[in-house]
């Protein structure tokens, strides 16, 4: 069966605000990449360097409709040539953010991690799973779903650095942040649990700001205040998170693709902790979904 995506005016109205965002194209060899660069340049949204095989980008097109004789095209012949380019293209300060199209995400990370490039910030890279779901009270992100496969609680920390940071760019200055687990108890079988406790405890000595953090928490009692209740469980996070802070990469992506495949979410996926945005997501994605994350990239980048 296949999904459909509609467009979200609100973000793509907030992104249009912004101004047109620089956007460095890495393997733009792809339809669905192609129709979503065409419409958010369309849009006004970005100013879009396509980056990959010419003759590959120049057929699609074609073949597809689209217009792309007003694009910049960088003829590059494989992954790394492209993914290189682009690297040193940001580090040149010449775009705002990078969108990954056809292209293998490790080559493509590679690249951006590249100490020649200079464009990681001391701290560490993580995903952003920005989900807009018709049973939520409101937009929330899922982290991380798509990067660091069994975060340790050192680098829980920087993740959820990053997130914050990202809420903040969206507007939200005191971001609820929930640290999901099996349940609310300490267990020396589940070490989420204790992480969990030591990142509160961080939390309350100041070290993510203005945060709000709580955990471990189920999943029912991040998102419904009556659950919360029933446990006996005082929250100021329950039923309304901003940020959901996963165990691992498994945790998170089944969560994340569950919840677009089975409950109508729409998803926008960022790369995060670099110093410009990196549009990331599933190929298997839909033009929109696409859209969606340029339209969220394009609104972080311009609060860098």
């Amino acid at each position: 069966m296949k999904r459909t995506v509609a467009r979200d005016r609100t973000m793509i109205d907030r992104a249009r605000k912004n101004g047109t965002a620089r956007t460095l194209v890495a393997g733009a060899a792809g339809p669905e990449v192609l129709s979503a660069v065409a419409d958010a340049a369309g849009l006004g949204l970005i100013r879009p360097v396509l980056i990959g095989p010419a003759s590959a980008i120049r057929r699609l097109a074609r073949r597809s409709g689209i217009d792309v004789s007003e694009f910049p095209i960088l003829d590059r012949p494989d992954e790394p040539a492209i993914a290189e380019t682009a690297a040193e293209l940001a580090s040149r300060d010449e775009a705002d953010l990078i969108m990954k199209g056809n292209i293998s995400t490790p080559v493509l990370l590679k690249a951006v991690l590249d100490t020649r490039f200079g464009l990681r910030t001391g701290g560490l890279l993580s995903h952003i799973a920005w989900m807009e779901v018709p049973a939520a009270a409101k937009p929330f992100a899922i982290t991380d779903s798509g990067m660091v496969i069994r975060p340790t609680l050192e680098q829980k920390v920087l993740i959820l650095k990053n997130a914050i940071a990202f809420t903040s760019a969206m507007g939200i200055r005191r971001p609820r942040v929930a640290l999901l687990a099996a349940n609310e108890k300490v267990s020396p079988h589940m070490p989420e649990t204790g992480e969990a406790k030591e990142l509160v405890r961080m939390a309350d000595a100041g070290v993510f700001g203005e945060a709000v953090v709580e955990g471990p928490l189920a999943l029912d009692m991040a998102f419904s205040a009556e659950a919360s209740r029933i446990k006996g469980f005082r929250s100021r996070v329950a039923g309304r998170p901003d940020i959901l802070l996963v165990p691992d990469i498994a945790s998170g992506n089944i969560f994340a693709k569950g919840l677009v495949y089975l409950a109508h979410g729409r998803i926008s996926g960022l790369v995060v902790g670099a110093r410009l945005p990196i549009v990331l997501i599933s190929r298997a994605e839909q033009a929109a979904t696409w859209l969606h994350s340029l339209a969220l990239a394009a609104i972080v980048s311009a609060k860098k």
